[in-house]
């Protein structure tokens, strides 16, 4: 009798305990399936930390009426030149600056989901094996054998956010995010305007080069003719060596301008992306200057906030504002839940098959004393806080300038064609004026040649007022982040 009951206490602990391996196991199942559960939700009780705010400026009144604009980032096609928009599409596919702006965007967006993950559980594989023996004057197999054991499980840990501090490190990854984003448009703004820059600079040098050309045909068939008339007698040797002195101070210009022209093709061949086997190659372009593009006489000077270089000066004082606040989260406790569970496998005849274990625990630190360092790390946010609103303040400024200078190229550009038109018309008039009186025998030929000088040097200072026109347009374009 005492031994079947003794079996049937046996049989009742054994369900016992199979109950209570069930029991365990299905509370760590509802306990890790709650700390997953509660990672993506925000708690209610969280700290409210001081929002973003965009520093006040003392911007220019808006104009009254002023038609709603839009930027265009393909500010360049306002030109009407296909060639232009071939080299700026190649420059931003090639160019090394760009590259790099793109592995820093890179970069940042990695930062964000390195800072968005510490908002959700760890979870990291665990294993464990051990040899123990204990030598005791006690009959005990176990006491007296060595007896190795093994551990395989899972172990989950996370820091529940409870003031936010995680999430304040989030948004300011967000934040650097979509300044990096912000620069590369900036890299890419400067990119494409030295490139406009570049390509007008040598369309400049190929018409000056080409009116030298034309001046310099001119002067040796002058120098020709008035040798000939030398040599018969009814031209002097004086008129001939003053068409030898003209020519060749007109020739003296040639090498300098195809120099330029070279450092300037360079230049450009860097800049959209040429290999160095490339570089020496010719680079296309059109034979005149492009569409002189309109530029508005007001503005509305939010336009200057989507400005790139702007956009990523606030967003940069955006992160340093959530820096500051997941700094000053660091003075309050933190929670932090750790869960640990999986399998034994032990000599031990005290051990069974491959039971479940499992250990849940919940900590809770704060700071007490730290010898100033907390409010030294809080010291150091509030001032890279204050850089940046400083920061943000002169590329602020720096924008205006750029628009104001822009504006006031474009005006001095447009009077100053205007004047070299008319420098222009008269020399022409007064070369053929000229030509007319030294044919009546009443001037020389040296004030017809000098006519003729002065008229190629009007014909460059119309070319490079032309070129300030464009620049102009170039600066304002840059000035405001695109075009319209």
């Amino acid at each position: 009798m005492s031994r079947i009951k003794t079996i049937e206490v046996r049989e009742d602990m054994s369900v016992s305990i199979a109950t209570k391996k069930k029991q365990r196991t299905f509370a760590l199942v509802v306990v890790l399936a709650v700390m997953i559960g509660l990672s993506g939700c925000a708690i209610p009780w969280q700290k409210k930390w001081p929002a973003h705010e965009t520093p006040a400026v003392d911007l220019p009144a808006t104009p009254p009426k002023l038609a709603a604009l839009s930027l265009d980032r393909e500010w360049w096609k306002a030109f009407g030149d296909a060639t232009l928009n071939g080299l700026v599409a190649d420059a931003l596919a090639n160019n090394l600056d760009l590259a790099k702006a793109a592995t820093n965007v890179a970069e940042a967006r990695a930062n964000v989901g390195a800072a968005n993950a510490m908002l959700s559980p760890r979870a990291d594989a665990q294993g464990n094996t051990s040899a123990t023996r204990r030598q005791l004057s006690v009959v005990s197999q176990d006491l007296n054998h060595t007896t190795t054991s093994a551990t395989a499980g899972v172990g989950v840990s996370w820091e529940i956010d409870l003031w936010g501090r995680i999430r304040q490190m989030n948004e300011a990854s967000l934040a650097r995010l979509a300044a990096s984003e912000h620069t590369r448009n900036a890299t890419a703004l400067s990119i494409s305007s030295t490139v406009v820059d570049t390509y007008f600079q040598l369309l400049a040098l190929d018409a000056n080069l080409r009116v030298i050309r034309e001046a310099e045909r001119n002067l040796i068939e002058v120098s020709d003719l008035e040798k000939r008339r030398w040599k018969a007698e009814v031209g002097t040797e004086l008129a001939y060596s003053q068409s030898l002195a003209e020519l060749a101070s007109v020739e003296t210009r040639i090498p300098s301008i195809e120099a330029a022209i070279a450092r300037t093709q360079l230049a450009l061949a860097i800049l959209v992306g040429r290999t160095p086997r490339q570089l020496n190659e010719p680079l296309a372009r059109s034979g005149a200057f492009p569409v002189l593009p309109s530029m508005p006489s007001e503005f509305d000077s939010a336009l200057l906030m989507r400005r790139p270089d702007v956009a990523s000066a606030e967003q940069m004082l955006a992160a340093t504002n959530s820096d500051l606040n997941a700094t000053r989260a660091e003075r309050l406790p933190r929670l932090n839940l750790a869960l640990l569970a999986g399998l034994i496998a032990s000599s031990s005849s005290a051990i069974t098959g491959f039971p479940l274990y499992g250990d849940l625990s919940a900590g809770v630190s704060a700071p007490i004393y730290d010898a100033g360092l907390l409010q030294s790390k809080v010291d150091a946010a509030v001032a890279r806080k204050d850089n940046a609103i400083a920061h943000y303040r002169y590329t602020l400024a720096l924008a205006f300038r750029d628009v104001y200078t822009a504006m006031i190229d474009r005006d001095a550009g447009d009077r100053q064609v205007g004047a070299a038109v008319k420098v222009l018309k008269v020399r022409k008039q007064a070369l053929a004026l000229t030509e007319k009186s030294y044919a009546a025998g009443r001037s020389s030929k040296f004030e017809v040649l000098s006519e003729t000088i002065d008229i190629l040097n009007a014909q460059t200072a119309l070319t490079d007022a032309q070129l300030t026109q464009l620049t102009a347009r170039v600066e304002f374009f840059k000035a405001i982040g695109g075009g319209f």
